[in-house]
């Protein structure tokens, strides 16, 4: 059953997510007779992701600029919508907030957030309900997750990886061991200790198996990984390891993580890439959950959500072959109601602490520069192959 259900979920990615290049054809990995039924099982586990990303999917706009679409946007207040800063920043043309409906809107920058690499858009004219905050939850190592499209359908899912952690270079505490990769037996088998690092100055040593770090059970440095999720340089930290048979606890000091050794950095893309398209800013986040869904880069900025429709964060960065960084729901939760009141009003002091009542025009001169405007933009889309929508 396990093996049955591990063949459906590559057969849903396959089908539904991105393409990634595989050294084996999809249709030789799956016995003929298996195909079409389990074709059938992922499209009613589609069907039933869908049914949970209905309500969040109306929250949602594309972000497009010519034919090309850029990013999508997250609609978290009235007008207000939150995007990706780096792919709008690349970009030499105009780019439009369009709705699943097909309908244009212009919007105008209120703020940017680099440290996210978000940034606020408002469009006023834009009337799409915005995402239920309230709805927000946290979500723990293993949880299924799916990002949300503007149709209102999920472009794939996956599971939460790693708990939520700084990427910052100044934010991730460093152990100092080295793993022997080869260990199949309990906990993780050290094979070396960096010198002057908190694993050597607090007594670890080479042949230790650590069974837990931070209080919790590890089995790989994947797991080190997620037990030392939020933890600062400079924390102590709690340990158990086996040596020699006997069960020894002590405390470790995290030290900061030192300057990695100078590696060919278009190599190191070309290896973390693996035939992948990744998004422009892949690290340095001061906060993310980290999942296994696949996510083209365009669709970076959309509502992600959990088997119950919760919302659960922002999708931020395709940056590996399995990693996808999510901008916790609660960051999102604290913009909307601590960080924009205080951009609203900044704005309202730039106007003389007022807003200023709407300034007469001649209504005739007016309607006839809308009406030039529009026919310009309609003349430029038939050129590039759209088909102006008429309202």
């Amino acid at each position: 059953m396990f093996v049955r259900f591990s063949i459906l979920l590559i057969l849903c990615s396959l089908a539904f997510a991105q393409d990634i290049v595989a050294p084996v054809p999809a249709e030789k990995l799956i016995a003929p007779e298996d195909k079409q039924s389990l074709n059938a099982q992922a499209i009613e586990i589609f069907k039933e992701w869908d049914k949970l990303a209905a309500p969040i999917g109306r929250s949602v706009v594309a972000l497009v600029s010519g034919k090309k679409q850029v990013a999508l946007g997250t609609v978290i207040g009235q007008g207000k919508v939150l995007t990706k800063l780096s792919e709008l920043k690349q970009e030499r043309r105009p780019v439009m907030l369009v709705d699943a409906e097909g309908k244009i809107y212009d919007a105008k920058v209120l703020f940017a957030l680099p440290e996210h690499d978000l940034i606020l858009l408002d469009a006023p004219s834009l009337k799409l309900p915005p995402i239920d905050m309230e709805s927000y939850v946290d979500v723990s190592v293993g949880q299924m997750i799916a990002a949300v499209s503007p149709s209102g359908h999920v472009s794939d899912f996956g599971v939460v990886s790693v708990a939520q952690r700084s990427l910052r270079s100044e934010d991730q505490s460093y152990l100092g061991i080295v793993s022997q990769s080869k260990w199949t037996g309990e906990g993780v088998l050290v094979a070396g200790v960096e010198p002057q690092s908190g694993a050597q100055q607090c007594g670890l040593q080479r042949g230790d198996i650590i069974v837990s770090i931070n209080n919790k059970s590890v089995d790989g440095l994947y797991s080190i990984r997620s037990a030392m999720a939020g933890v600062r340089p400079g924390t102590s930290i709690p340990y158990e390891v086996l040596r020699n048979g006997q069960l020894i606890k002590g405390t470790l000091v995290t030290s900061a993580r030192p300057k990695a050794k100078k590696f060919p950095q278009k190599r190191l893309e070309q290896m973390n890439a693996m035939g992948n398209r990744m998004s422009l800013k892949r690290g340095e986040f001061p906060l993310v959950l980290q999942s296994d869904l696949t996510l083209y880069p365009e669709r970076a900025g959309c509502p992600v959500i959990d088997i119950h429709g919760r919302f659960v964060g922002i999708a931020l960065s395709r940056a590996g072959r399995t990693e996808t960084y999510i901008l916790p729901s609660w960051i999102c939760r604290e913009l909307v109601q601590g960080v924009l009141p205080k951009v609203e009003e900044y704005h309202a002091r730039q106007q003389g602490n007022f807003i200023p009542d709407a300034i007469p025009v001649d209504e005739l001169y007016d309607a006839s520069r809308l009406e030039e405007n529009k026919r310009r933009v309609e003349e430029r889309m038939r050129r590039r192959g759209l088909i102006p929508k008429v309202y």
